[in-house]
């Protein structure tokens, strides 16, 4: 299953230079790959959160594909700009997208649409949801771990 969330604003950054000072501001260890010039984000964008590699999507959109999208969304005001995020089930993905979705929304002044949510959230909302994702990973991965051996136990049985 795929989650998404946008970062709307009156303004932009230029430079994912500029983000990665908004990320180091929070304190959070997330970096992002400056390999991309920040005008031309469309697609993975690879980060790290300590000794992890990864990557969520990243993408300017198109704010009238979104107020249609979420047409009974109060969105507050009709913004100029739109950062989309997107991943999958991955807690490190995840805890990374809320920090850098958090940041560029500090830097930007801007707000969160979270889709999961259906609503606007603040910076500091984002950083919540991300402590908490951080918080339950352990205690989630070892119920996935404990649901997957049950599934192949009763496989192995029906043989």
């Amino acid at each position: 299953m795929s989650m998404e969330m946008y970062v709307l604003s009156e303004r932009s950054l230029t430079s994912i230079q500029d983000w990665q000072r908004s990320i180091d501001t929070m304190g959070c260890a997330v970096q992002l790959a400056t390999t991309v010039p920040f005008a031309k984000l469309h697609g993975a964008l690879p980060v790290r959160l300590g000794q992890t590699v990864s990557h969520f999507e990243c993408s300017h959109w198109d704010l009238g594909d979104i107020f249609r999208t979420y047409s009974k969304v109060d969105f507050d005001q009709r913004w100029k700009y739109a950062l989309a995020f997107r991943w999958g089930g991955d807690f490190d993905v995840a805890f990374s997208a809320y920090v850098a979705a958090a940041a560029y929304a500090e830097a930007v002044g801007g707000i969160i649409f979270d889709c999961q949510e259906g609503a606007l959230i603040s910076s500091q909302r984002a950083i919540e949801i991300a402590n908490d994702i951080k918080q339950s990973k352990p205690v989630l991965e070892a119920a996935i771990r404990a649901v997957a051996r049950d599934v192949v136990q009763k496989m192995k049985r029906r043989r």
